[in-house]
């Protein structure tokens, strides 16, 4: 229980670290901006029809594009913490089926907010 513990925390911080450090944020925020822009240029009575069928599908392709970028950075953030079955005891079938119990989930959800309070210093007094 306690060395299952600690590769739940281990798994947390690496995790934590690499949505820290990879720009996932971003990938959201230009996803955002491209969404906002497409329905801005469907509401138009300014833009022509014409205009809104050749940018329309631009804007599909450009969403659709980060959107599959930001699902592989999320893969490979949650990666360390499937990959950690590889040393776990009873090994990987067993760690899989670990991480979906809530207290496991609790444990990474728990460790991982607190590494990043930590991490970033944005602990309120």
């Amino acid at each position: 229980m306690i060395v299952h513990l600690a590769f739940l925390f281990a798994g947390a911080i690496v995790a934590s670290e690499l949505f820290l450090r990879l720009p996932l944020l971003r990938q959201v925020n230009i996803i955002m901006t491209t969404a906002q822009r497409s329905v801005a240029t469907l509401r138009s009575n300014r833009v022509s029809d014409h205009w809104k069928e050749v940018v329309l599908p631009a804007y599909a392709l450009r969403i659709a594009g980060r959107s599959i970028l930001f699902f592989f950075l999320l893969c490979i953030a949650v990666a360390p913490v499937a990959l950690i079955g590889l040393l776990a005891p009873g090994g990987m079938d067993v760690w899989l089926e670990s991480l979906m119990r809530p207290f496991a989930v609790a444990v990474l959800c728990i460790g991982s907010i607190s590494y990043i309070v930590v991490r970033t210093g944005r602990a309120r007094a």
